[in-house]
């Protein structure tokens, strides 16, 4: 499919036009060849030469299943200034392997690869590209294999077309940067709106579990746009970057398609304006003012309630940079190793007073490296829309490798789920049942004296007492005209005195 600057490659018949090298096509994927039931260790595929209007920015994406022990690398190659430059790496990638960008240059240093972005810096721009995929396993068992690979280029003459006017709402899930994992700051804006896109189709996949798959260790963020479109290929989603116009944006909502996109805004706190994520929600138009305006997702905000907003279109088409990523919906059959779940069992140990993770009876440490997002949700009775809307506190890391429930969790007691995602984005998930904490010391000692005291005033209310209207009955004098000496008979006379003659 070719859609003026952006182009995606996918199935048999557009991978065969293709070199193929110790690699093969397999229900529409390109995987290692075999030799008698072992697949080789290493083959590549390398696309045709592609013309494309001239530009400055290229942006590289591919999808990919790549199991354990296995290794996929892209590189590209452009063509400017009357020559081809020589192959760039994007880097080598696996969700289980420490995944680093790569930041390269030409020999004139005029066109460079940084993070996911090929720049040339030539007056006549880039005008042809050609990407090419090696494949490697340790495992002749095992092979990758990719499924989808795209170019997409920003054109040096671009008009930022407008299009029809469209409008249609998609829903799209609210997720906040306050209520996730803290550790990547403000990048973490891009997995939230990735997980929002892949939970909009039914996935419900948690922010921590993208992050950390698509974590690039070259500079420890998640602002990586290659590496967010080969984790949502990992939950088997076709994904990629593309550089898009309004016009492309309203023919995306208009089929219903999932988009991010990447708005340049001045945001709290920043000086000056920077370039934030966002989910395309749709397109609308108000007719009391006669303008069309954009919805929009915002990570940003400060609440999840507080992340649906909306722009005018004149001002979405001065902060809009171009750049969108775009997801369809998980096609039947496809394998996918994201995400990755265990059950396990949360043991309390008493000695140190601590939570352990257990399999089967076996306790497991947390290694000393661990590098990812340990929490616990609080069960509470609401029904939400997905697992990333719940309320997740913060679970402190033992040096003994287990972990701590925050303070005020322990305080309140009760249910609680657990969930730990490691480095690679596999979450290990638990439920645990708080015991509910004894009240203090004087709260039970005014307990016990509002006890002692109600059931002094339960056998007093047991008690006959006499009314005052009686006791003065009781005092009168009987009807032989004597008082009664004996205290004892006026205290013990029933309720109600009926008189009697007296024997003196």
């Amino acid at each position: 499919m070719e859609q003026r600057n952006n182009l995606v490659l996918q199935g048999t018949e557009t991978f065969s036009r293709g070199q193929l090298d110790n690699v093969a096509l397999d229900n529409g994927s390109v995987v290692l060849d075999s030799v008698a039931g072992r697949y080789l260790q290493y083959g590549s595929y390398t696309t045709p030469e592609f013309a494309m209007p001239a530009f400055c920015n290229l942006n590289v994406s591919w999808n990919a299943h790549a199991p354990q022990n296995t290794m996929v690398e892209v590189r590209c190659r452009v063509y400017a200034g009357g020559s081809w430059t020589g192959w760039m790496s994007f880097g080598k990638w696996a969700p289980d392997y420490p995944r680093a960008s790569i930041s390269t240059h030409s020999d004139d240093g005029l066109i460079f690869l940084m993070g996911d972005t090929v720049t040339v810096a030539l007056p006549g721009g880039g005008t042809g590209v050609q990407l090419q995929v090696n494949l490697s396993t340790n495992d002749d068992k095992v092979t990758p294999a990719l499924r989808l690979l795209a170019a997409a280029v920003r054109p040096l003459a671009w008009d930022k077309q407008s299009g029809h006017p469209i409008n249609r709402r998609l829903y799209l899930p609210e997720y906040c940067l306050p209520a996730h994992d803290p550790s990547f700051g403000r990048d973490m804006d891009l997995p939230l709106v990735m997980a929002a896109l892949m939970n909009r189709w039914g996935e419900d996949i948690l922010p921590e579990e993208v992050a950390y798959v698509m974590e690039d260790k070259t500079t420890g963020s998640t602002s990586n746009g290659a590496f967010a479109a080969a984790a949502a290929g990992c939950c088997g989603f076709p994904c990629w970057q593309a550089w898009m116009d309004l016009q492309d944006l309203r023919e995306q909502i208009h089929d219903g398609c999932s988009v991010a996109v990447r708005i340049e805004r001045r945001i709290r706190g920043q000086r000056d304006p920077i370039g934030v994520w966002m989910g395309l929600r749709g397109f609308g138009h108000d007719d009391a003012v006669l303008a069309d305006y954009v919805l929009l997702n915002d990570p940003t905000a400060d609440s999840d309630g507080a992340v649906n907003c909306t722009m005018a279109v004149t001002d979405f088409a001065r902060y809009f940079t171009g750049r969108a990523i775009a997801l369809r919906p998980k096609p039947r059959d496809t394998e996918a190793n994201r995400p990755r779940r265990v059950s396990c069992d949360f043991v309390y140990s008493a000695e140190d007073d601590c939570w352990y993770l257990a399999q089967k009876g076996q306790r497991q440490l947390l290694p000393a490296e661990f590098s990812g997002w340990a929490a616990c949700s609080p069960h509470d009775g609401i029904a939400h829309a997905t697992t990333a809307h719940r309320t997740f506190r913060r679970m402190e890391r033992t040096r003994t490798g287990g972990f701590r429930f925050p303070p005020e969790q322990t305080a309140a007691g009760g249910r609680c789920s657990v969930y730990i995602v490691d480095h690679t984005g596999t979450m290990q998930f638990a439920e645990v049942r708080l015991p509910a904490p004894p009240p203090p010391a004087t709260a039970t000692s005014q307990l016990r004296s509002q006890a002692a005291g109600g059931a002094q005033k339960s056998f007093e209310d047991a008690s006959p007492r006499p009314s005052p209207i009686r006791s003065r009955r009781l005092m009168t004098r009987p009807p032989c005209g004597r008082r009664c000496r004996d205290p004892v008979k006026s205290r013990t006379a029933p309720p109600r005195f009926q008189p009697q003659a007296c024997d003196r």
